[in-house]
């Protein structure tokens, strides 16, 4: 548990169930003070009572200057805010058979949005210490929107304002929190406690079900396809398309053109003359241009200010860039029309709906209108917030107004990786880009025939990045995504059929991690409950019939925590690592162990160094398991080369017979031992093979930086050379230092090589390098020890097979 800043309050806000009160309560118990904020009627019609005992504030009217007033009296009368906890209130809204973008959920939305901007001094202030945090509970379906069964769409977007407000506020506790609707009070409190004591900080939104927690991962997109005509798409296709005659959006539509010769009603709110003004006719330079409308205005008497000219010429520079865009699709073999009409309005839409038609009915929908308002969530006012929010949300429903949503073959929609990571100065882009994710997965399930993608974009080559923003992205090593490689990602997602990927991220996130945590040295403890039940993986780690934690398990865990608490490092290297009790899973198992971390220093070249151990109560007394520093990293070093290797086949040993023979004592998960290839006094060398692991079978030890498997493998090369050459077991016993460079991929031969640098009957000493064909090195560990003992083969020999 993390304690609050002292007399600080948690703000909460009242969700009108009984969950307030019961959530109030159990804040309380942990020493938080609590005040209660509720919305007025009109947004929660039907509110339980307040909870007794807490001060309880409520807001008469949905005007941020009235909002202002209340959280200043909170502050007033309950101390300043160290916790701020919005409990969403569920739907009460009919649309099962539909897609809900509530306007009430609209207003809910907002106002937590500017509760941040007015609550971000006393939230980011970094004395006195405690933990402070800012979380959000909705309650989709407990899988952050992904199944696409919940109506309410537009909460969804908290996880945006959540996740981008982890990024201007780095000393703030952030978590977006989708309760499954089901759970009830008890278990619903449970899990948030859980959350806001979660020490992960890499973790920014999860979900929760009665049968588990989970949250979103990047993976590798699907194998690169050509560009081949589908099924889906031909010429017969009739695409309405918002933002589609300017920028990215009309790339994208070119292309595909270029592949599908589709037809395209290209939508946006520049006007477009058919014919220039005569003072613009034949001018190309822009330069010229500017001269020329210089003079036009000085003709018509006006003082030609930047201003006014950058104004006279923007109409004429919208229309010849929706010229070019006609024109290319026309010449890519496709057809096009463009519309003026501005998409947010409803009822213009509605009007234009037979224009719309003119090469016959819709068949896909491509959202890519958007508007930025890019400033930090403080200086941000309720007018960005709506400029923002309108073009994307209230856009796409007028879009899908237009449409027989059953003949649709294809939604498409641009959203942002601002929406998925979070990104500083966007926290409005990043709700309604959420909402757009939110709403791609609902009308999937509705219309499960129909082709959805949602493209989380990165920055692009071109459209809202300039080149000093390039540069700037340059200098960050933030890449951008080329146009060619954008609109090729864009066309290949229609090719997908079967392996399609409904969510799909193209390039990188806009964020850079800034410097560590804290200036200062700071010491953590972690407690986790060990079961065997909860970790399938022992099953293929038992010695003498009890399941034994495996010591690469230790140095993960060690790793893994280090790198929860400081998000942006990685793990670079364990060092003076000891075993002095391993944790085995019987009836000596404690109730709870506990992982102690303490900031040993910084150095210039961004390494942190932590001294971390790993502990539990036996009585009265505490016991001590492990041992080792970690050091965590910004960059990781280049893979260094290993140049001492040997590949020549000699000694050739399968490693299938090692793991029946009593010489490892291993199941089949850790089984990676394919085969010996050379032995000798001095050596080892044996070639290995990691199989695609089943994340469900690591339980309590996911696969995260640091690889158990990789480095397990190397003790147990060298556990074969101590069978081969002494007839004995051997068990690791510590490291002097372990370096991981390079993650091994999964199901791809790579090779271990043991160098033996001193053996007694009691013990050997090696340096041990996991390596490909060409030396570049994967893993290194530097004098390794295991203990030798005859008593161990016996253990061994019982092992499983």
């Amino acid at each position: 548990m993390w304690a609050p800043p002292p007399d600080h309050v948690c703000l909460l806000t009242n969700d009108g169930s009984g969950l307030t009160a019961e959530l109030a309560g159990s804040l309380e118990a942990e020493g938080w003070k609590v005040a209660v904020l509720g919305f007025p009627p009109s947004v929660i019609p039907e509110a339980c009572p307040l909870p007794k005992g807490f001060p309880g504030f409520e807001l008469k009217t949905l005007s941020e200057k009235h909002l202002k007033e209340t959280l200043e009296a909170v502050e007033a009368g309950c101390g300043p805010v160290g916790g701020f906890l919005h409990l969403h209130p569920l739907s009460r809204e009919e649309a099962e058979d539909g897609i809900l973008l509530s306007n009430r959920t609209k207003e809910i939305v907002l106002h937590v949005f500017l509760m941040a901007k007015h609550l971000k001094p006393s939230l980011t202030r970094t004395e006195p210490p405690g933990r402070r945090l800012f979380l959000t509970v909705t309650r989709l379906d407990g899988m952050l929107g992904g199944s696409g069964g919940s109506p309410g769409i537009v909460e969804g977007g908290l996880f945006g304002l959540t996740k981008t407000l982890s990024r201007e506020w780095p000393s703030v506790f952030c978590r977006a929190v989708d309760l499954e609707p089901g759970l009830d009070a008890d278990r619903s409190v449970s899990a948030i406690l859980g959350e806001l004591n979660d020490p992960d900080r890499r973790i920014v939104e999860s979900g929760i079900r009665a049968e588990g927690r989970m949250t979103l991962a990047v993976e590798d997109s699907p194998p690169d396809l050509p560009e081949a005509p589908s099924g889906h798409v031909d010429s017969s296709s009739v695409f309405l398309v918002s933002g589609g005659a300017r920028g990215v959006t009309a790339e994208c539509v070119v292309r595909l053109a270029s592949v599908y010769k589709s037809k395209f009603i290209l939508l946006g709110r520049s006007a477009f003359a058919h014919e220039e003004a005569p003072w613009a006719r034949g001018c190309c330079e822009e330069s010229e241009l500017k001269r020329r409308g210089m003079e036009e205005l000085k003709g018509r008497g006006e003082k030609p200010t930047p201003v006014k000219v950058q104004e006279l010429l923007r109409p004429v520079l919208a229309s010849r860039e929706i010229a070019r865009t006609l024109a290319a699709v026309r010449e890519a073999g496709g057809e096009a029309e463009y519309l003026s009409v501005d998409v947010t309005d409803a009822q213009a839409m509605q009007r234009m709906t037979p224009a719309m038609e003119r090469f016959g009915p819709i068949t896909g929908v491509i959202h890519g209108a958007g508007v930025l308002a890019d400033r930090m969530i403080e200086k941000k006012t309720v007018a960005d917030f709506e400029s923002v929010y309108v073009t994307k949300v209230k856009g796409l429903e007028a879009l899908l107004g237009c449409v027989d949503p059953e003949r649709l073959r294809h939604l498409v929609l641009f959203s942002s990786a601002a929406g998925f990571f979070g990104n500083p100065g966007q926290s409005d882009y990043a709700i309604a880009n959420e909402i757009l994710n939110k709403t791609a997965y609902r009308f999937k399930r509705m219309h499960p025939d129909c082709h959805v993608t949602t493209f989380n974009w990165g920055p692009w080559d071109g459209g809202m990045v300039t080149d000093s923003l390039k540069k700037l992205f340059a200098e960050r090593n933030i890449e951008v995504i080329p146009i060619d490689a954008g609109t090729k990602a864009f066309v290949d997602a229609f090719s997908w059929d079967g392996k399609q990927r409904l969510q799909v991220l193209v390039g990188s996130s806009m964020v850079v991690e800034e410097g560590a945590p804290d200036p200062e040295p700071r010491t953590f403890r972690i407690e986790r409950r060990l079961s065997r039940a909860a970790n399938p993986f022992l099953a293929d780690h038992v010695i003498g019939g009890k399941a034994v934690l495996p010591t690469v398990s230790v140095m993960a865990w060690m790793a893994d925590a280090c790198e929860q608490l400081y998000p942006g490092y990685r793990f670079l290297r364990c060092e003076e690592y000891k075993t002095l009790k391993g944790v085995v899973f019987d009836d000596t198992l404690a109730e709870a162990h506990g992982v102690d971390i303490e900031e040993l220093r910084r150095e210039v070249s961004g390494e942190i160094f932590f001294q971390v151990r790993i502990s539990s109560r036996g009585g009265r007394k505490t016991l001590l398991h492990y041992t080792a520093e970690v050091v965590l990293a910004r960059e990781i070093p280049e893979m260094p080369v290993y140049r001492d290797f040997d590949l020549s086949e000699s000694e050739v040993i399968e490693g299938g017979s090692l793991y029946q023979d009593g010489t490892l004592f291993h199941g089949p998960s850790f089984r990676i031992v394919e085969q010996v290839i050379n032995l000798s006094p001095e050596r080892l060398t044996a070639r290995c093979r990691l199989p695609e692991r089943d994340e469900g079978e690591q339980g309590q030890f996911p696969l995260r930086t640091f690889h158990p498997y990789v480095a397990d493998v190397l003790f147990q090369c060298m556990v074969i050379w101590v069978r081969k050459h002494t007839g004995s077991a051997s068990l690791p016993s510590k490291v002097q230092g372990v370096e991981q460079y390079r993650s091994i991929p999964a199901d791809r031969p790579f090779h271990v090589t043991v160098n033996v640098k001193k053996s007694t009957k009691t013990g050997m000493v090696a340096d041990v390098i996991a390596h490909d064909d060409i030396g570049q090195v994967y893993v290194r560990m530097v004098d390794a020890e295991v203990t030798i003992s005859k008593q161990l083969n016996t253990l061994f020999a019982r092992a499983p097979s």
